[in-house]
């Protein structure tokens, strides 16, 4: 098995709730392999849209 760095930019749904933030993130990363540890390291909002940068260390 082989660890990684992996980043993404994760585009928010504006209806999202924020409990319901860590399930989204972790749905949306864990497709690339067993999800070691996951941060969001930047947010940009233009408008109403928000976009989140994500580093995450995964497992394949």
């Amino acid at each position: 098995m082989t660890m990684r760095s992996i980043y993404y930019e994760l585009s928010l749904p504006v209806h999202i709730n924020v409990k319901d933030l860590r399930k989204f993130v972790i749905g949306k990363i864990s497709k690339e392999g067993e999800l070691i540890r996951w941060s969001i390291y930047d947010i940009i909002i233009s408008g109403n849209k928000k976009i989140l940068k994500i580093n995450a260390l995964v497992l394949n």
